[in-house]
């Protein structure tokens, strides 16, 4: 299998839209100019990976267009937005305490006997043991009423109150898990594209070791340096095949994790853009800004305060049993009665109820829902104090993360810098072999710390968001 060429990488990349593309395709080609002293079977091997990883088959998904799927998809979000419509139901089913209520009811009776009365009058003596009809032993009966609450002093006002908080509370609920959410699935999106880097990364640094062995297979062929340079070279080149397995096994397991999100075979490839060199800043960068924006956004804070206020309307409205209930009833009835002068009629009234004395049961089941409303209050409390806590440490972590961006930019050439002179000084003579293995390491834990510090930047970045509310 023949290498890539240069130029036809080049054609191709000016044939993309995306600019980050083309950056990667630069890097491949740098990858694999480094590979072409190797042999066929690492070079094909090589390019192979890189090129998988540069040029994902398919057309590159953003963060945002992964965000919509998985998010299209979570159990967990379903979950909160069904319960979500059962409180918009419970409030319906509060608020519709306040309509009136039609009821029809309609029967049939069969009695053994026509009900009678026995007449006893002393003054008619004769009509003694004689019994009087007054309904028949079979009759129809039927009719239609109405009832509506006229005072219920504040009972159905306090219980709508208290559907309605609760309603906004497993809204901010919905939010909150939504937030959540997008902060994991991105810290599994990141752990792909990291992932992918240190395929790169140990990829180039097999190629780098290998060449280096076989320039020390070359100099001890000759006679040039003695047989402990080349199994150190080997013992090297060892270590860097294992890092690169490590490293291929790490990128599938953060593949199949995001593929998890997205609904998708766990072995299926995966195609996302690089977040690394996007230069995205927090709406606010000052902490007490920050500080004042989570306690004004974080959902935590909006759903605690609203079930609060759901438990104190409830023991508002369990109170509110203690005192007068007032209604309206109507209707009209019909009984099919032939000894009836009329069988049939309207009536409305008003009825009172009052309990005076229940054994303490209304006030100890208020007094429960106000201590449960309390509680939450204290809840809400620590739950402040934490956003506080999380607030900072995230506006710390994403000040540290700024700060090795700005160094290992450095570093990294400084490591290149140092490889190829201790080559160099190896080649002439100058310096031991070790010195050479010792810049293969370094270069390699700085090009790790390139790219742990891009996406730890980025993750920072999200973090912020996602504690001061705003993700």
């Amino acid at each position: 299998m023949t290498l890539l060429g240069s130029d036809y990488l080049y054609e191709r990349t000016q044939s993309m839209a995306s600019l980050r593309l083309k950056l990667a395709a630069f890097r491949f080609m740098g990858i694999c100019r480094k590979a072409l002293t190797l042999k066929p079977l690492i070079q094909s091997l090589i390019c192979i990976n890189v090129l998988l990883i540069c040029f994902p088959v398919g057309a590159t998904e953003t963060l945002e267009q992964v965000w919509g799927i998985a998010l299209q998809r979570d159990h967990v979000l379903a979950a909160s937005q069904q319960k979500e419509q059962a409180a918009l139901h419970q409030l319906s089913s509060a608020q519709a305490n306040y309509l009136p209520r039609i009821t029809l009811e309609s029967g049939y009776t069969r009695t053994e006997s026509e009900p009678a009365a026995k007449v006893n009058i002393p003054a008619l003596p004769m009509l003694k043991g004689t019994t009087l009809p007054f309904a028949q032993d079979s009759a129809y009966f039927g009719g239609v009423s109405i009832s509506a609450p006229l005072f219920t002093s504040g009972k159905i006002s306090s219980g709508v109150a208290a559907a309605q908080a609760q309603s906004e509370a497993t809204q901010a609920h919905s939010q909150l898990t939504r937030s959540d959410l997008k902060l994991a699935i991105a810290q599994s999106y990141i752990a792909v594209l990291r992932a992918g880097h240190a395929v790169n990364v140990s990829n180039a640094h097999i190629a780098s070791v290998s060449k280096h062995v076989d320039d020390v297979q070359a100099l001890f062929d000759k006679g040039y340096v003695a047989r402990h340079d080349l199994l150190a070279s080997q013992v090297a080149m060892a270590n860097a095949r294992q890092l690169g397995l490590q490293a291929n096994n790490a990128y599938e397991l953060a593949c199949a994790a995001l593929n998890r999100w997205l609904g998708r075979q766990y072995d299926s490839a995966v195609a996302i853009q690089d977040i690394g060199n996007i230069a995205n800043e927090a709406s606010a960068t000052d902490l007490p800004a920050l500080l004042q924006t989570a306690t004004a956004q974080r959902k935590e804070l909006q759903e605690l305060a609203r079930q609060s206020m759901a438990y104190k309307k409830q023991a508002s409205s369990v109170a509110a049993g203690h005192l007068p209930q007032i209604g309206l009833t109507a209707g009209y009835s019909k009984l099919d009665n032939r000894y009836l002068a009329e069988d049939k009629g309207w009536y409305v009234g008003i009825v009172m109820k009052w309990d005076l004395f229940d054994g303490g049961l209304i006030r100890h089941q208020a007094s429960q829902l106000s201590a449960t409303a309390q509680a939450i209050n204290e809840m809400e409390a620590d739950t402040r104090e934490r956003i506080a806590l999380q607030v900072h440490q995230s506006w710390l972590s994403r000040q540290e993360a700024s700060a090795r961006m700005r160094l290992v930019g450095k570093a990294v050439e400084q490591a290149d810098e140092t490889l190829a002179l201790a080559r160099e000084r190896y080649r002439s003579g100058l310096a031991p072999n070790s010195d050479v293995l010792d810049a293969e390491a370094r270069r390699l834990q700085a090009y790790s710390n390139r790219d742990n510090a891009i996406y730890d930047h980025e993750f920072a970045r999200l973090q912020l968001l996602h504690a001061s509310g705003q993700l």
